[in-house]
């Protein structure tokens, strides 16, 4: 039985949140766990304190020299550990980690845990990804997708062998963690709130235009936002602290920070709203419906198959901020009662479609056929 595996993380935050339960279960089945990863450090030592192997291998943007030196650290950590397998997750860790255990001959497990502008954009940064896509995965053991649009997409441009690729639930929801906190809401008045890294591409630039319409209209309405300033991705794509303190004086939002643990701001809203324009699947909405709170989300992958429009949330058209505010005016005109509705019903349908316990069975048995 392998001893050693290696997790690279674009980020040890995913570690500390989303991820921790399997990470967890994979020390507590034996495995010597090392996270290849960068973080604050803040959160690089949280995740030392939970007992958990982290190195610190930083991370890479365009810049060749950055990425040179992330694949190099990568190599080295890799070797040092003699890693008998390893995991990936997300776009960075999924090319270069790749690249780097196919050529030390590491059995691999890839994570696709979402493929944003990839097909879409013509930019020289997705294009060099979708042939590098083609390349680094022909050799990976087994890759996971999580969603069946992701997973199509792949197949369709010859990226992976269909044998190696699988449908999981996300990341999955741990709903005895996520549960209903009782809270009393309406004293505060109604308030919506966006949990997202503060990137353009989850939709914040249309959730601040959308409150900034509902503001003029329904003044007592209150527009949070919680998530991480994010200077990993693309500049284009990346708000600034400029325009952030920009919103926050001009009044339409309040920024409420970052955190590791939402369930105190989930608890405190009425309405949970992630405007993205792509998701794999969004772990946002997984956990708002699993504490019992309606969402407004786009009708686009990632995130339509997690709220029933009507049912347990609204979606709204991508990247039309005008018809996000018409969905949160709806939201808030009704009942206390149809939301409470709507919530019970969002929790019952993550419980039974996206249980974390899928997802960490899935990895067991893969590490299990390696």
């Amino acid at each position: 039985m392998m001893k050693t595996l290696a997790i690279i993380e674009n980020n040890i935050l995913a570690t500390n949140t989303i991820r921790y339960k399997l990470t967890r279960t994979l020390v507590d089945k034996g495995y010597t766990v090392y996270i290849l990863t960068t973080g604050t450090p803040e959160t690089l030592q949280l995740a030392k304190d939970r007992g958990f192997n982290i190195i610190d291998v930083k991370s890479s943007n365009k810049n060749p020299l950055d990425i040179l030196r992330y694949v190099n650290n990568l190599r080295k950590a890799l070797k040092a550990v003699k890693a008998d397998a390893c995991l990936t997750f997300t776009i960075r860790p999924a090319i270069w980690g790749n690249l780097v255990t196919r050529g030390l001959h590491i059995a691999t497990i890839t994570n696709i845990t979402g493929i944003g502008p990839l097909f879409a954009s013509d930019s020289i940064i997705y294009r060099s990804a979708r042939t590098l896509y083609r390349f680094v995965l022909k050799k990976t053991a087994k890759i996971f997708f999580q969603n069946n649009d992701d997973m199509q997409l792949f197949l369709d441009n010859n990226f992976i062998d269909p044998a190696k690729a699988a449908r999981i639930p996300g990341s999955g929801i741990d709903h005895e963690f996520f549960k209903p906190i009782p809270i009393s809401r309406e004293e505060k008045g109604f308030s919506f709130l966006f949990i997202s890294r503060l990137v353009k591409d989850k939709g914040i630039i249309e959730y601040v235009e959308a409150a900034r319409m509902l503001k003029k209209e329904m003044p007592q309405l209150t527009f949070e936002i919680v998530g991480p300033m994010w200077l990993q991705n693309l500049k284009e794509n990346t708000v600034t602290k400029e325009e952030l303190d920009r919103w926050i004086k001009e009044g339409v939002v309040n920024y409420l920070g970052e955190t590791t643990d939402v369930r105190p701001f989930i608890a405190t809203a009425n309405c949970i709203v992630l405007p993205s324009y792509r998701e794999g699947t969004s772990n946002v909405l997984l956990e708002a419906s699993s504490m019992e709170r309606p969402c407004i989300t786009c009708n686009v992958t990632g995130c339509r198959e997690i709220v029933d429009d009507g049912e347990t949330g609204f979606l709204c058209e991508v990247r039309n901020s005008r018809d996000l505010a018409e969905k949160m005016k709806k939201m808030c005109l009704l009942s206390p009662a149809k939301r409470e509705e709507m919530g019970k019903k969002a929790r019952e349908k993550v419980m039974r479609e996206y249980d974390k316990q899928i997802v960490i069975n899935a990895y067991l048995q893969a590490l299990e056929k390696l």
